[in-house]
């Protein structure tokens, strides 16, 4: 049996979250990502 099960990553819960200047989006540079916490049990 195979089964196949889809993956998410995400900003790490532990790391505050910056927002850009303008206000538009997230700022990811240089943020550490992870497995979304609901698809490590998934898995």
């Amino acid at each position: 049996m195979k089964v196949l099960v889809a993956v998410k990553r995400v900003i790490d819960y532990n790391v505050k979250i910056r927002v850009k200047p303008d206000n538009s989006d997230v700022d990811l540079t240089n943020v550490k990502m992870a497995m979304n916490p609901f698809c490590e049990i998934a898995v």
